[in-house]
């Protein structure tokens, strides 16, 4: 990290003498707002890195629930207590993805309760159909 932010650099100072002309001092500066720098910079790093990881696992979590209909049945038995796993199997084959997500959103919003009522009403409504 010293390459990219030094801490210490050569200083040369033009000053005029006891005779009127300039005189060079070199010196050695300390950069104390590189000290700073490096450590936000570092921090920072390591921010993204983690940011990056968390966003691609989401990626990841995302095209899973869009491509795989088993993975939205485990989401959506995890989310139901109790519940008929043949009932919500029946209704999350015939589902295209935009239905299950509103269904999703109905499991996470209403009582368990008049959300199994929903779902037996869907089964029995749906039954031998091919898609809903």
């Amino acid at each position: 990290m010293s390459r990219v932010f030094p801490k210490i650099t050569k200083c040369t100072f033009r000053k005029y003498g006891p005779t009127g002309s300039i005189q060079k001092f070199d010196g050695m500066c300390v950069l104390s707002q590189n000290i700073v720098n490096e450590k936000m910079y570092v921090f920072l790093w390591f921010w993204f890195w983690f940011i990056a990881i968390i966003s691609a696992l989401n990626f990841v979590y995302r095209l899973l629930l869009i491509m795989v209909p088993y993975f939205r049945l485990l989401l959506l038995r995890s989310r139901t207590d109790s519940f008929s796993y043949e009932k919500l199997n029946t209704l999350t084959q015939k589902f295209w993805f935009g239905d299950w997500f509103v269904f999703n959103q109905l499991a996470q919003n209403i009582s368990p309760m008049v959300f199994r009522e929903i779902v037996s009403e869907l089964t029995k409504k749906f039954e031998g159909k091919d898609n809903v």
